[in-house]
């Protein structure tokens, strides 16, 4: 028996032993959940109910995720499939958007920095001649 733990249901393994594909949903969860988050005045649960009705998961299920993971032993998969094509599109839509930020900067044509021209200084200062 050396090596080998039993728990205390009678069960090989440990206590907190959790998925690979319920740690995946969780981290998806999260990140859903940080970009669905509107700032200093909306409420976790109004974010919760924005996310859910986008992905077609139970706010239910998300509150699991979130505080309850640790009871978990898995996730479903109609919820790891919607959760993962959620964060997918989410990235994608980053990724675009940084894409189309980009193409705008490289297409602005002409010298737009005033920084590496020198000032003009006509009007600083006392004219000479005024002496």
């Amino acid at each position: 028996m050396n090596g080998n733990r039993v728990s205390e249901t009678g069960k090989n393994g440990s206590k907190n032993m959790t998925s690979v594909a319920l740690i995946e949903a969780k981290g998806w969860a999260d990140q859903l959940m940080d970009s669905e988050f509107r700032g200093r005045g909306d409420k976790e649960k109004s974010a919760r109910y924005r996310l859910s009705k986008k992905t077609g998961v139970p706010e239910s299920y998300l509150f699991r995720l979130q505080y309850k993971t640790a009871e978990m032993k898995d996730v479903a998969g109609s919820v790891y499939r919607a959760l993962m094509i959620a964060y997918d599109n989410a990235c994608r839509a980053n990724e675009d958007a940084a894409d189309r930020y980009r193409a705008a900067r490289l297409g602005m044509r002409g010298h737009h920095e005033t920084t590496d021209e020198k000032p003009d200084r006509s009007g600083l200062g006392m004219d000479s001649s005024a002496n």
